[in-house]
């Protein structure tokens, strides 16, 4: 029956007709356009299809089901997908961060190359302080020297001893300068594995069998604080020297 093949072909393309339309779909089934707009309105009274007009035409299409969205469902629903999509984003953002540092990880040294050049480091601070130590005893025999000295009176050996005392000052602070600088560039080090990993810096010296100079009961608060007092005593014997060296200019 033709009337069925319109409401088949209408529910099949399910998208609004008018009778002209309709019958050029079928003209192939002998569906003309009068019996094509009787269909329709058959059908539209058997509520079978739905029409609007539009303008001085009607369109024609097929009931759509029961189970269709209202317009509050689709608008939490697309709430619902912009939140996916937000949570997504933010997702492929912290892969991406983790690759990064994935990447940053593998950039880093190794464990052996950190252990060489750890051992290294210690080994070179070991060596700076076992010559920091000595100058330092010698540094504070030769003060007390100095004081006794100076109140015996004997000139001579009092500026042998001045003489001796800057130059063992002179090696403290070079020496005492390099081993702060080592220890600086140590601590770097560390500092740069324990960032990148999950490591305490107490554990990791652990692991790498490091033994600090805290852990010898070596301060560096004592040293840093002898270094700037030294630093600042032959910074003022420098300018009295010149001072000195002015005066005698300008007497003569």
């Amino acid at each position: 029956m033709s009337k069925d093949l319109v409401l088949l072909y209408c529910t099949q393309q399910n998208r609004p007709f008018n009778a002209t339309n309709l019958a050029d779909a079928l003209q192939k089934e002998g569906v003309k356009k009068a019996t094509a707009q009787r269909y329709l309105d058959n059908l539209v009274e058997e509520k079978k299809l739905s029409f609007k007009e539009s303008g001085k035409s009607k369109l024609y299409y097929a009931l759509q089901p029961e189970d269709v969205l209202g317009k509050e469902e689709v608008h939490a629903l697309e709430l619902e997908v912009k939140t996916k999509t937000e949570q997504v984003m933010a997702k492929k953002q912290e892969i991406q961060r983790k690759m990064r540092e994935l990447q940053t990880h593998k950039n880093q040294i190794s464990v052996k190359e950190i252990r060489e050049e750890t051992t290294k480091k210690t080994k070179e601070n070991g060596e700076i302080m076992n010559k920091v130590k000595p100058l330092k005893e010698k540094l504070m025999a030769q003060q007390q020297k100095k004081d006794e000295e100076r109140g015996g009176g004997e000139k001579d050996a009092l500026k042998e001893a001045m003489k001796a005392q800057k130059e063992t000052e002179k090696k403290f602070v070079t020496h005492c300068e390099t081993w702060l600088k080592r220890k600086r560039a140590f601590r770097d080090i560390a500092a740069t594995i324990v960032e990148g990993s999950s490591v305490k810096e107490k554990d990791l010296m652990k692991q790498l069998e490091i033994e600090t100079d805290e852990a010898n009961g070596v301060e560096e608060k004592e040293f840093r604080a002898l270094l700037d007092g030294l630093k600042k005593k032959m910074r003022a014997d420098e300018m009295n020297k010149m001072m000195n060296k002015k005066r005698k200019l300008t007497a003569a």
